[in-house]
């Protein structure tokens, strides 16, 4: 019920708002990508993908936001980000309020989550759609206390299923030197059995290289940690490689949701070389295996981007 009120309220403040947005400037960004996926067990395909970001100002310091995603698969069961069985996707997918004002904003809608330093616990950012996938309802908000950032969460995932899960987090951090970043995360899946979890994240920069890791533990009866350690190194201006390996348990995450592969441990690969400041080449290879019955399998990604 909650969940269909703020739903409601928010659908309402975008009727409401609608002659205010035509009367005020729209600010217009996205990103355009395709991308070449090969896959151990389900073959190889392409990934043609487009998302639209619109961003208005109907009162000061408060902003309505819509996005418009759409991925399309040559092959179905390669790379697919969004729920369900077809090839295609197209729809508006985020849209709510935005909220600024004294160093703390507030984001009100559907909205993809991410908890953890590394997004170990949680992360629906690379998802497209309104329904599964982690896309949520909730309210994000983001501040300073002090010294300290602080990042809370309370949603609730709009699953195609009767039963939406909700979910609430913080996380702290602060900054010991500039080059350090120490971060904690408590967070709860209250479902079927409600899930709390910890986690703890660092990362460090020295030089081109910057170091991170994080580690997450739940109090599940078993299969409840999750660690992720990672480097990257940057060549020069324009070109990146990284390395992170990676040990995620079923029960050591939210969901299924982590940024890895939960339920595997394994390496990813990375590199990144930029051609313009919009437009980049990203390979990706990872080589990883299951926990619960050994069997191994790899995928490679390359990508060409468009950011405008």
């Amino acid at each position: 019920m909650k969940k269909k009120v703020l739903t409601a309220a928010v659908a309402a403040m975008i009727t409401l708002t609608t002659g205010v947005v035509m009367a005020n400037p729209v600010e217009i960004d996205g990103s355009a990508s395709f991308r070449y996926r090969e896959d151990g067990y389900n073959g190889n395909g392409n990934i043609t993908r487009f998302t639209l970001n619109a961003k208005s100002e109907i009162a000061p310091n408060l902003s309505l936001y819509a996005r418009f995603a759409a991925e399309g698969l040559s092959n179905a069961n390669v790379g697919r980000d969004f729920a369900g069985t077809k090839d295609f996707i197209g729809e508006i997918d985020q849209y709510g309020l935005l909220y600024n004002n004294a160093g703390v904003s507030y984001k009100l809608g559907q909205q993809s989550p991410i908890i953890g330093g590394l997004g170990l616990l949680y992360d629906a950012s690379g998802y497209l759609g309104n329904k599964d996938y982690g896309v949520a309802d909730g309210i994000n908000i983001k501040g300073k206390s002090g010294v300290t950032s602080i990042d809370f969460l309370a949603a609730q995932e709009n699953n195609s299923g009767a039963v939406d899960n909700k979910i609430y987090s913080v996380r702290a951090s602060y900054n010991p030197t500039k080059a350090l970043t120490l971060g904690a995360t408590l967070a709860q899946y209250k479902a079927a059995t409600n899930t709390n979890f910890y986690a703890a994240d660092v990362s460090y920069v020295d030089g081109k290289a910057t170091y991170s890791g994080e580690y997450a533990k739940s109090n599940a009866d078993s299969n409840d940690t999750a660690y992720a350690v990672g480097v990257s190194y940057a060549l020069d201006a324009k070109n990146t490689v990284w390395v992170n390996n990676y040990k995620v348990e079923a029960n050591g995450n939210i969901a299924g949701m982590t940024t890895f592969d939960s339920g595997k441990k394994g390496f990813y690969y990375g590199a990144d070389h930029s051609f313009t400041k919009d437009t980049a080449l990203h390979l990706f290879y990872t080589d990883r295996q299951n926990l619960d019955d050994g069997v191994k399998d790899t995928s490679f990604r390359a990508t060409v981007s468009y950011n405008f």
